[in-house]
């Protein structure tokens, strides 16, 4: 599947979209596949405790700003950018961590945005 990341996603996960391969959730030990022909672990919210636990914890990273001085900007975790964020599967709001996905799916993580 395809993940597309925006915003502070972008930044926590270090790009701004990436392939998910979500056999990868799956354990070796088991072989379970729902009708679609998807691995039946494959929910949004395996995908997102998956996301979490793979990927880099917050982080700083030193930037130069305007006036030529360095600045540091604090990077959070992506685990504390999704806990925060709203989801769509295939550009449809979705709030069931029990939906299953499937290759075809793209998930885009949508974290809040200032402004008004």
């Amino acid at each position: 599947m395809r993940i597309r990341y925006f915003a502070a996603a972008a930044a926590a996960a270090g790009t701004k979209e990436e392939q998910f391969d979500l056999s990868s959730l799956q354990s070796e030990n088991t072989a379970d596949y729902d009708d679609a022909g998807s691995p039946s672990s494959a929910t949004l919210g395996a995908v997102l405790a998956y996301l979490s636990a793979h990927r880099a914890p917050e982080t700083v990273k030193e930037t130069v700003g305007g006036d030529g001085h360095p600045v540091l900007q604090r990077i959070p975790s992506l685990a504390r950018v999704l806990s925060q964020s709203t989801f769509l599967i295939n550009g449809k709001n979705e709030r069931d961590q029990n939906r299953i996905l499937v290759d075809s799916d793209v998930l885009d993580i949508l974290p809040p945005f200032a402004g008004g």
